[in-house]
């Protein structure tokens, strides 16, 4: 579906979905890690696992690596982390992974704070609406498990033909198991499960097109977007160690796409895109509007707008969440 000419005249950052789900569901984690933080003594990767694998009731490493989105290494050394402190088991290499007793004490009390967020996370939307919004979501989700697919077959092509690295294995589904707990009905693993399958095949799309790998595309958006921007809060949008951002950064630099500058008087570091850079990144805009365009097609102009306007209205729940954290005494 092509964009209005109001939505040609907005920021990026406001016209597309993914887009707003970045927003989102760092917004959800911002506010998140305080309350879950204060009953449970995990990181956020190792409560996503803990979550995943509760409410699934078993899961193989490589069905953990599709319904997270994140890379087989993460989990891998995430997995390890939670076998050891005796939260997690399973009887092989190769079996799925499950809960121990005290992982499931830590998965119910997630749940219990997880089921009050969603309360305040859908304030305001009616039982209809939020009704309307899941149908639209999960029919976003399986458009975009579509384009996941032609992403891989692409890519598959390109590595064939000596241009690019194959694109990773497929998980398999089969041993996704049941929603015992109901979580999948919530709000949050929702949009989560939309933001995995567009974030996979993003990664292949800059890949393939641009040689830029999934972090890297996502450190050189951010930038693009919001330049002149200061590197504590790339650090603090991108919600990952200072260290990895910082080499990611340093890489650009040395590459000619970024650069940076410390303000005078100031302890900020500004990065900036070199003329190089915006090319680079404003072709990955275009691929960005053409895949944004491929996911919503089939919602037509006046249920994309509908679905954009309560994804404001989310956010800015969502928003007012994080205040209300930030703001506790003991947050």
């Amino acid at each position: 579906m092509a964009a209005t000419p109001g939505e040609r005249d907005q920021p990026m950052h406001l016209r597309l979905v993914s887009a707003r789900l970045i927003t989102l569901l760092r917004l959800l984690r911002e506010s998140g890690g305080p309350q879950y933080g204060r009953s449970v003594d995990l990181n956020g990767l190792n409560r996503q696992l803990i979550s995943t694998i509760g409410t699934r009731g078993g899961l193989s490493s490589s069905a953990l690596v599709a319904f997270t989105g994140h890379e087989k290494a993460q989990i891998s050394r995430a997995v390890k982390t939670l076998e050891g402190m005796g939260l997690i088991e399973r009887p092989s290499l190769r079996a799925k992974l499950t809960l121990r007793p005290a992982g499931q004490r830590i998965y119910d009390d997630m749940m219990v704070i997880s089921r009050r967020r969603d309360q305040a996370l859908a304030a305001g939307f009616s039982r209809a609406e939020r009704a309307d919004f899941s149908a639209m979501t999960q029919a976003l989700t399986v458009r975009a498990a579509q384009i996941y697919a032609e992403e891989r077959r692409l890519s598959a092509e390109a590595a064939a033909a000596g241009q690019g690295p194959p694109p990773p294995p497929i998980p398999s589904f089969d041993e996704e198991g049941q929603d015992r707990s109901g979580i999948a009905s919530l709000i949050g693993p929702q949009l989560t499960a939309l933001a995995s399958y567009l974030r996979r095949s993003a990664m292949l799309a800059y890949q393939r097109e641009q040689g830029l790998s999934n972090f890297q595309w996502m450190i050189l958006s951010q930038i693009g977007e919001y330049e002149p921007l200061p590197l504590a809060r790339l650090i603090e949008i991108m919600g990952r160690d200072k260290s990895q951002v910082g080499r990611t950064v340093a890489y650009f630099e040395q590459s000619g796409l970024v650069v940076r500058q410390r303000v005078a008087r100031k302890r900020d570091i500004l990065v900036t895109t070199t003329p190089h850079g915006a090319e680079v990144y404003e072709r990955m805009c275009g691929i960005a509007i053409r895949r944004d365009n491929a996911l919503t097609a089939d919602l037509g102009p006046a249920r994309r707008a509908t679905y954009m306007a309560m994804l404001d209205r989310l956010e800015t729940n969502a928003r007012a969440m994080a205040a209300e954290q930030k703001d506790a005494p003991d947050a």
